[in-house]
């Protein structure tokens, strides 16, 4: 591989940035989001336009040298790295492009927050996620779950158009009418496997007059499971739910303090919710109070964004003044419930006396902020009726009631609401369950002193705990979520049976479709990870 970095850097245009191992930024390039993959790429080429991404993949194809793509690194289980691998990275590729008032190429690179930050200037929206640092590129090509889902549906839904460059550098755009099989493939059959797409055409939304964020917690065990009993009942009925709003939710292991717990439970268990309104304060606590009554607990994060405050340019060009009210702002409040526990639990010792984990940093106070060591995995619930969604919310209140609680880490499950604008013209993406009221995804979130790839052992034993997790619960859930990728859900997911019977739990009978596709635009399976979609024979 050394004969071939020295090769790829000379012959690489002069204006591509290309960071190889001995630079002196190398260990800051090759970090991706999930510090538990300490992964050692050959070189980090950054891309900023699409003819740097041509040369990329010619190289790569007429070297026979393996290379991953990269547009923000948050791909759950590292695939967007790998050893001796080079990496194509698309985050300089950053720059909106407005074609008019309604439409914009965005490019894969840009990260959420600053998407956000840039059409709220305007007055809009995408449909995206709550994770600011996350990259536009694989939340997209996953399908794309976020907090305006029911009203504007899966992030994918709003493009109309993409930018590809094909295996053979061939750069093509697929769109309903053009390439329409590849098209489909490209909006939620994961990252990666057809080409490199370098930027979307969306279809931009209203924020309305007032958008409403809130954050509600449960710390009383009772109550923690008695909302969410309701709250997956509620989202069991699709049709009795305004789509104006949007919510998940977190179940997640506690200090217990003094509490009385039931039987067998060695942690408290809490429950917090977030989410996203289009409506006014007053009506969302009018709406919450008719969803949910009395649990509505008194303390509540209220935070509103009304029209005049977006920073958007008058017919004479001049700014309006913003808020401190910003979407920015929305999205952290929003962001909080995927890692809920490090800001309300203060305890310094365990609940569990085989380990003591006082020498090493508390849990991460956010899962957006900068790469942490962790582990998640997905499924939809099986159940059909409020019974059935009762008792899978005390499977999953008994399962964390009986996992030890450590201060350096966060354990959780979070529900994440569908219905809505998802139940609409389901055949015009990959999306394999839109006729399902939610999806779980069970999450663990740690540290490791200055964030390095260490403890191996503790690493494998919150790997094994998600695992565990989801293993107790495989008779009420189902399928699983490709943007909450998870590699372990089959033995042998490293054999070709066992790629297959991985990615049939995600794609599900799409699955033949997918790779007749993959066949008819990769025939030389170039675009090959992990957990790409295979060949047919």
């Amino acid at each position: 591989m050394e004969k071939y970095r020295e090769e790829f850097v000379n012959k690489a245009p002069n204006d591509l940035r290309i960071i190889s191992i001995g630079d002196p930024l190398y260990q800051y390039a090759r970090v991706i989001s999930n510090t538990r993959f300490g992964h050692m790429p050959t070189s980090i080429a950054y891309c900023s336009n699409a003819s740097h991404v041509q040369f990329c993949i010619h190289f790569c194809r007429d070297f026979d040298v393996p290379f991953r793509v990269r547009s923000g690194g948050h791909q759950h289980e590292g695939m967007s790295s790998g050893n001796g691998v080079i990496i194509i990275d698309l985050s300089e590729m950053d720059t909106i492009e407005y074609i008019d008032h309604d439409h914009a190429w965005i490019p894969v690179g840009k990260q959420l927050g600053k998407v956000y930050e840039e059409l709220e200037k305007r007055g809009q929206i995408i449909p995206g996620g709550g994770c600011q640092s996350v990259n536009v590129g694989g939340l997209t090509q996953g399908g794309g779950w976020g907090l305006s889902i029911r009203k504007y549906g899966m992030t994918c839904d709003s493009v109309l158009e993409c930018e590809l460059i094909l295996a053979d550098g061939t750069i093509v755009y697929p769109s309903p009418i053009n390439m329409p099989d590849l098209f489909w493939a490209l909006k939620g059959g994961g990252g990666g496997n057809f080409g490199v797409v370098t930027r979307f055409r969306f279809k931009l939304s209203s924020l309305g007059k007032v958008t409403t964020s809130f954050s509600l917690l449960w710390k009383n065990g009772e109550n923690a499971v008695n909302v969410m009993k309701l709250w997956t009942v509620l989202h069991g009925n699709l049709n009795e739910l305004d789509p104006a709003l949007s919510t998940a939710c977190g179940m997640m292991v506690a200090d217990p303090g003094d509490a009385v717990l039931p039987e067998g439970h060695v942690s408290a268990v809490h429950t917090r919710m977030g989410g996203l309104f289009y409506g006014t304060k007053e009506a969302l606590i009018t709406l919450l109070r008719t969803y949910f009554g009395d649990l509505i607990p008194e303390e509540c994060d209220f935070v509103s964004l009304q029209e005049k405050h977006h920073n958007q340019l008058t017919k004479s060009n001049v700014s309006i003044e913003k808020s401190d009210a910003s979407l920015s702002r929305h999205q952290s409040i929003i962001s909080d419930f995927v890692n809920p526990t490090a800001s309300i639990n203060t305890a310094s010792i365990t609940t569990c006396g085989d380990r003591d984990y006082r020498v090493l940093p508390d849990a991460p106070s956010s899962t957006c902020d900068r790469p942490h060591p962790h582990k998640v995995t997905s499924g939809f619930p099986k159940a059909t009726t409020d019974m059935e969604h009762h008792l899978l919310v005390e499977s999953i209140y008994n399962y964390l009631g009986r996992t030890c609680f450590y201060i350096d880490v966060n354990r959780y499950m979070s529900f994440h609401c569908l219905g809505g604008a998802v139940t609409e013209n389901p055949e015009k993406r990959v999306f394999t369950f839109p006729m399902k009221p939610y999806l779980l995804q069970i999450q663990c979130w740690w540290d490791d002193a200055g964030n390095a790839f260490t403890n191996v052992d503790r690493n494998k034993a919150y790997v094994q705990w998600v695992a565990d997790f989801r293993k107790s619960l495989l008779s009420q859930i189902e399928g699983a979520f490709i943007n909450f990728i998870d590699q372990l859900l089959v033995p042998h997911p490293e054999t070709p049976e066992g790629r297959l019977q991985l990615l049939e739990i995600y794609y599900q009978e799409k699955l033949e479709k997918l790779r007749d596709i993959k066949t008819t635009y990769d025939r030389e399976n170039l675009f090959n990870f992990e957990m790409s979609i295979p060949l047919i024979n």
